[in-house]
């Protein structure tokens, strides 16, 4: 090649180079792998105004939890911890953003702790 032929196409490219290159570190701040991962829910052709419908969505709510937070069974607590942590926050997430007082009630009973009774005899 003709070094007058290398200049044109090194010029050009060196002035592409200096013009993209900030763009595609701004497309990498912006995928930030610290962005949580999410599912969308359809509840459209629900009635939420009934126990089915509340049930059902409830139930298409923690499928998607299931998927995004990675469910860990192991020994290592931490790991552990932050799997429950994860299916928590984002099944309470879900039901706030959908804002339904029918599906508020239903987790509430279903994330309510269990009550000991007293089972010793006198």
């Amino acid at each position: 090649m003709s070094r007058l032929l290398t200049m044109k196409l090194a010029v050009p490219c060196a002035l592409l180079s200096i013009l993209v290159g900030p763009l595609s570190a701004a497309a990498a701040i912006t995928a930030q792998p610290d962005d949580p991962p999410s599912r969308r829910v359809y509840f459209g052709d629900l009635d939420l105004n009934r126990d089915t419908g509340v049930e059902t969505l409830y139930s298409r709510i923690n499928s998607a939890v299931r998927e995004v937070c990675k469910t860990y069974d192991g020994w290592e607590p931490k790991l552990f911890t932050h799997s429950y942590e994860c299916r928590h926050q984002a099944l309470a997430r879900a039901v706030s953003d959908i804002n339904s007082a029918t599906l508020t009630d239903y987790y509430l009973v279903k994330t309510k702790p269990a009550t000991h009774k007293d089972t010793t005899s006198r």
